[in-house]
């Protein structure tokens, strides 16, 4: 195995010393394991020994294996999700034990989710460029508001004018936790964007600590994004 990777048990942190200080949360990451990522697990395992204060949502599209490779490997450090394509747009299942099918309608993804005590986010909710399937549809955002526990209302890589403002906006109209993300798809974006909580208790109180966070918000750079649309289409033709 790689160096960086040797002997991780006991260098990464469990839960218990992460109770202990405040935690930086990005909600929104993705790996290798998604079809227009890059980030691999020796560039994870980089990440978290400059950064060991951070615990990432690793949320894959349609994909969970990255997330359980990198919760194996990184133990606490990481929050299983994955970003699902309903047949109504995005969503993002967190504490995830298995993959959720894409494709379902966005209430019976919500109740495959809730079936493994998984936390419901929306992703994005009102972003308008890129792929116009991608959030979910405004009718529905409003109509099944009360099926969310948390809106991201900073995603670092929405260039839709006004998006961002809009999501907390909708957020506070119903009283919604907000999370942050950068949506990195590449290690060097990841971080830009988080969530500093004084308390964290993993899955059990993240609802209600989500309260107290302090949110740093970081748009990922043109030439980032850039870059890593030519990483995508260079991957396109391997």
């Amino acid at each position: 195995m790689d160096g960086i990777l040797r002997g991780v048990q006991g260098h990464y942190k469990d839960l218990a010393y992460l109770m202990s200080s405040n935690v930086k949360i990005d909600f929104h990451t993705h790996s290798l394991f998604s079809h227009d990522a890059f980030t691999t697990m020796r560039q994870l395992g980089k990440f978290f020994r400059k950064n060991p204060d951070f615990v990432l949502a690793v949320t894959d599209h349609n994909e969970i294996e990255g997330a359980l490779e990198a919760r194996e490997l990184f133990g606490d450090h990481i929050i299983i999700g994955e970003e699902i394509k309903t047949n109504q747009g995005e969503i993002i299942g967190l504490f995830l034990k298995k993959f959720v099918q894409p494709g379902m309608s966005i209430l019976e993804t919500v109740k495959e989710i809730r079936e493994q005590d998984g936390l419901v986010m929306v992703p994005h909710p009102f972003k308008r460029h890129g792929n116009v399937d991608s959030p979910i549809l405004e009718d529905q955002l409003y109509m099944l508001h009360e099926h969310f526990d948390m809106i991201e209302v900073f995603n670092a890589r929405n260039r839709t004018p006004g998006a961002n403002v809009k999501a907390c906006d909708f957020a506070e109209k119903y009283n919604k936790p907000q999370t942050v993300g950068s949506d990195a798809h590449a290690v060097y974006e990841i971080g830009s964007t988080y969530i500093d909580l004084p308390v964290y208790n993993g899955r059990s109180t993240l609802i209600e600590n989500l309260r107290q966070g302090r949110k740093v918000c970081g748009s990922i750079p043109f030439h980032h994004r850039l870059f890593t649309r030519f990483q995508r289409e260079i991957r396109k033709l391997l």
